[in-house]
């Protein structure tokens, strides 16, 4: 498949590379966010998911770390501590 901005603008046939590059990027983690969130646009309503949210009986505090190995929830409730652990539940979502 090509893409037809290199017929447009020759000149970007240089970091044609670079660009395939990208678009590949793009298209991973279109299929990831589909797979695993329910798309992009169910993504792009995080704020819904992550953060601070009230629940029944208190709060859920949520963030996507996709790369952490460990994550800790720490502020003045906890002295600054990192007694607070978040759980991970998968595709880089911790939660508390």
């Amino acid at each position: 498949m090509a893409l037809r901005i290199f017929e447009i603008d020759p000149t970007l046939q240089g970091v044609q590379g670079q660009i395939w590059d990208r678009v590949n990027g793009y298209r991973y983690w279109k299929e990831e966010l589909k797979k695993n969130e329910g798309g992009l646009e169910k993504f792009a309503e995080g704020y819904k998911t992550f953060g601070f949210n009230r629940v029944e009986g208190g709060f859920t505090y949520r963030e996507w770390l996709p790369n952490a190995k460990q994550v800790f929830l720490a502020g003045e409730f906890n002295e600054w501590h990192n007694s607070t652990p978040l759980e991970n539940e998968g595709f880089g979502r911790w939660c508390v």
